[in-house]
């Protein structure tokens, strides 16, 4: 559990709001012509901020809309739509509206996909497992090898892509459960993302100051981590060891970019150079490294108490 103080948020008005159909027609559009278009990540966007304005009814109509409307246009899917992008989006704007705090949302919306991740696994493993590989096959596919050659690769640089495309497909063959874990954090990330950079310059009554900066994960993930490192050496274990690891590794990260974010709005100058700062260590492409590495000991250093204000009469 995320460790984090702060004094519950009053409801907002939107909670009992009555919805506007031409509002809740506007956002089911919206979430499903950004699925269908390419951007998916985005697709729960519109739902919260409808949720925020128009109360759980508007934004349980746009969701339910939203599905439907991918399901017209790609059949069978909309119950996907409906349980990996529209729910979440309820979990996480409901919790801004009952003043629990956009994090905590976060946390109900990772929670429930990861639980429809687990029920996946367990009913369908060879179908997630063949859309996790499909890429691989595609980059191996004859059209696309001669493709490269026409591009000027030659026949030794051909062979050496193939046996490139074989590890990594070798290598997502035993990690895809864990990646489809990480894809659902993302989602999520994503979309806080967005919520917060909207509602800070539109309607920041809504959030609670520096709540993702006080990410720190409990010194079990660390335990779990060491443990599963151990493990690699078992070979009847080392599967469920791989998958365990990269979880591991992407919620340190998390809390790396948590510890970047905390000193990214303490540095002294303005808003455009602090912003640049955290850029900067995003871009960078041992980022991954920088930030786990950065999380994992921030569990046994708390990097983030060497910058924190002092309270005031202590004469600090």
């Amino acid at each position: 559990m995320v460790e984090q103080e702060h004094a519950p948020a009053p409801t907002r008005a939107g909670d009992g709001a009555e919805p506007r159909l031409g509002s809740v027609l506007g956002t089911g559009v919206a979430a499903a012509a950004l699925f269908l278009l390419g951007f998916g990540l985005a697709a729960p966007f519109p739902i919260v901020l409808q949720r925020l304005s128009g109360g759980l009814g508007g934004a349980l109509l746009a969701a339910v809309l939203s599905s439907a409307l991918v399901a017209a246009f790609t059949p069978g899917s909309g119950l996907l739509f409906f349980a990996v992008f529209a729910a979440p989006a309820l979990l996480i704007g409901h919790s801004l509206a009952r003043g629990r705090g956009l994090l905590r949302g976060c946390e109900w919306a990772f929670a429930l996909l990861s639980v429809e991740t687990a029920i996946g696994l367990l009913v369908a493993s060879g179908r997630l497992a063949d859309a996790a590989l499909a890429p691989f096959e595609e980059m191996v596919s004859e059209a696309f090898l001669k493709s490269l050659g026409a591009s000027g690769f030659t026949p030794e640089q051909v062979t050496q892509w193939k046996n490139l495309v074989a590890s990594w497909q070798a290598g997502v063959e035993v990690v895809y459960p864990a990646l489809y874990v990480i894809l659902a954090g993302i989602l999520v990330a994503a979309n806080a993302g967005l919520v917060r950079l909207y509602l800070a310059r539109r309607d920041p009554g809504w959030l609670e100051d520096g709540e993702f900066e006080r990410v720190r994960w409990p010194l079990a993930l660390v335990a779990v981590f060491i443990l599963a490192g151990a493990a690699v050496a078992v070979p009847v274990a080392r599967p469920v060891a791989y998958n365990v690891l990269l979880v591991s590794v992407f919620f340190f990260v998390l809390q790396g970019l948590a510890v970047v974010a905390f000193y990214g709005r303490r540095l002294a100058g303005p808003p455009l150079l602090r912003v640049l700062v955290v850029v900067l260590v995003l871009v960078n492409p041992w980022q991954v490294y920088i930030l786990g590495l950065l999380g994992l000991f921030d569990n046994f250093f708390d990097f983030r108490r060497w910058a924190e204000v002092p309270p005031a009469g202590t004469g600090q």
